[in-house]
């Protein structure tokens, strides 16, 4: 018979082996998780590629913005470089003009000084004798007009000297002003430049903190797919959830909406009858009118309608915001709401509106975006 200790160790050991079982048990659930929680974290990563992708288009819109602003303010800042260096060339002419004038002013009253010095040294009485020797009247008032004429000159030229130098010393002092100011302004603007260029450098940070969240949220989707293998799934729903496609999937290897030459590409194109270039966002394929439109891929259509200049239009929404257009149609043959399978007829080519050609303009958009077309398609 064993004594009160060792049956409490006895308990002790039992209770510890229960708690671990239920330890072990817990984690093999946990380790085993059922086919509709991986469908239900496929969901919410899914969500969360959409969500980041929309965050990143926000930045990169915010990105465009900033670049737009930091180039204009790159220009601003060569036109008042400009400015600056025209304004300071000026005010260093006006600074030698002035230094000039000074001089001729100076040489000017240097010589004045030495006439009136010497006038002072005679007496007078050379001036007086120079005007008393003139043999007759005419030679007199000669004389004296020679006189008055050299004083009045000398009296002038410092007059002209202390006007000019006056007024170089207003047009120095206003330049002076003004290059004070281009400075203030240039320093502002590399203040703004600067302020702009860390929030780029922020918001490049965040877009790469988005691009990698976006990549591991890809990389699980994956990885609950290939998990999910494991299961033997009844429920077409939950099928579809967990193996469904995504419209990105089959970038390159969608087939044609019709079938027919490529007459206008996506992207710039200058026009043949006039000097403009346009930006076409998607391509026009010729086509026999009444020939079947074909949807390039499983969706449901989110848009029908008539659009001017581009005739009947159907908008086909493919899932994970692609969506594809198709216009200048004939009979439709399709409601808006309706769920519709790859390669089925939509529509038939309708006549031509303003092309030379009948046949069919196709887009494909990404949320707003438009993408090209012929990347997508097979065989191009």
């Amino acid at each position: 018979m064993m004594d009160f200790q060792e049956g409490s160790e006895v308990i002790l050991n039992r209770v510890q082996i229960v708690s671990l079982f239920i330890t072990l048990t817990s984690l093999q659930v946990k380790a085993a998780p059922t086919v509709e929680k991986i469908a239900e974290d496929l969901v919410k990563q899914k969500t969360k590629i959409v969500q980041t992708e929309l965050q990143q288009r926000r930045v990169l819109s915010a990105l465009f913005g900033l670049n737009r602003k930091i180039k204009k303010l790159v220009t601003e800042q060569g036109q008042l470089s400009q400015q600056k260096d025209a304004a300071e060339l000026s005010v260093n002419l006006l600074e030698q003009q002035i230094q000039q004038l000074q001089s001729q002013s100076q040489q000017q009253k240097a010589t004045l000084a030495i006439r009136l010095k010497a006038i002072y040294k005679l007496g007078g009485g050379s001036v007086m004798r120079y005007l008393i020797e003139s043999q007759s009247t005419v030679q007199l008032e000669r004389n004296l007009k020679i006189l008055g004429l050299v004083a009045s000159r000398d009296v002038e030229l410092l007059k002209n000297y202390k006007q000019d130098l006056s007024t170089l010393k207003s047009k120095k002092q206003q330049l002076a002003f003004r290059l004070e100011k281009l400075r203030d302004l240039e320093s502002e603007i590399k203040l703004k430049e600067s302020k702009l260029v860390a929030d780029q450098k922020t918001k490049g940070k965040i877009l790469e903190g988005l691009r990698r969240n976006r990549l591991f949220a890809e990389e699980k989707v994956q990885a609950l797919r290939e998990k999910s293998l494991s299961f033997n799934i009844e429920d077409s729903g939950l099928f579809d959830t967990l193996y469904k496609s995504s419209f990105a999937d089959f970038q390159g290897s969608l087939p044609f909406p019709l079938q027919g030459p490529i007459k206008r590409k996506y992207g710039l194109i200058k026009g043949t009858d006039h000097p403009y270039t346009l930006s076409h966002k998607g391509i026009f394929i010729s086509g026999v009118v009444g020939s079947p439109i074909r949807a390039i891929f499983d969706g449901k259509i989110a848009w029908v309608g008539e659009l001017s200049g581009f005739g009947k239009t159907i908008i086909v929404d493919h899932g994970d915001h692609y969506y594809s257009v198709y216009s200048h149609m004939q009979s439709i043959e399709v409601h808006a709401g309706e769920s519709i399978r790859q390669e089925q007829q939509i529509a038939s080519v309708g006549p031509a509106l303003a092309e030379n050609d009948t046949g069919l303009y196709f887009e494909i958009r990404h949320f707003s975006e438009p993408y090209d077309p012929q990347k997508w398609m097979k065989g191009l």
